[in-house]
C-alpha cells in the first residue's frame, strides 16, 4: 500500500472513530436497539437474496433470524444481561475471598468494582449499559484524535 493511501486509510478510520464515539456518548444504550435492528435488517437482505437466488432453506433460516432479532433481540438481550450481571458479580465475590486471604490490595479493589459492575448489571442494567457506551466512546475519540495526531505528525 502506498504511503498516501495509508495516510487516507488512517484519516478515515480516525475520523470514524470520533464519529462513532460521539454517537455512542450521546445515545448510549439506544445504538443497542440500532444495532440490533441493523442485524435484523441484514439477516432479512441475506434471506430475500438467498430465496431469490433459488436456496430456500438458507433463505428460509436467514429470515426466520432476521425477525427474531428484530422483533425479540431485546428480550433476549436483557437475559443475558441479567445473566452476565449475575456471572460477573459471582466471579467478583470468589475473586474478593481469595483476595482477602492473600490481602493483596489490588486485587481486594478489582474484585469489589467487578461485584459492583456484575450487581449493577442486574439492578439498573440500563444505566449501566448508558455508562459503559459514554466509556467506549470517549476510548474511541480519544482513538480517534490520537490518530489525528499520528497524521499531523508524520506529515511534518
Amino acid at each position: 500500500m502506498s504511503v498516501s493511501k495509508k495516510k487516507n486509510s488512517n484519516l478515515t478510520t480516525a475520523v470514524l472513530y470520533i464519529l462513532v464515539g460521539i454517537l455512542f456518548c450521546v445515545f448510549r444504550a439506544t445504538v443497542l436497539d440500532w444495532m440490533l435492528t441493523i442485524a435484523g435488517i441484514l439477516f432479512l437482505v441475506v434471506g430475500i437474496v438467498d430465496l431469490v437466488k433459488k436456496e430456500v432453506a438458507g433463505g428460509v433460516i436467514s429470515i426466520v433470524i432476521g425477525l427474531i432479532i428484530m422483533l425479540g433481540g431485546w428480550l433476549f438481550l436483557e437475559i443475558v444481561l441479567l445473566i452476565f450481571g449475575i456471572l460477573i458479580a459471582v466471579k467478583g465475590v470468589l475473586s474478593l475471598l481469595k483476595a482477602l486471604k492473600t490481602k493483596n490490595v489490588w486485587d481486594i479493589v478489582f474484585s469489589a468494582l467487578a461485584i459492583f459492575a456484575g450487581v449493577m448489571l442486574v439492578i439498573s442494567k440500563w444505566a449501566t449499559l448508558d455508562w459503559l457506551f459514554i466509556v467506549i466512546g470517549i476510548l474511541l475519540i480519544a482513538d480517534g484524535v490520537m490518530e489525528l495526531m499520528g497524521q499531523r505528525t508524520s506529515k511534518k
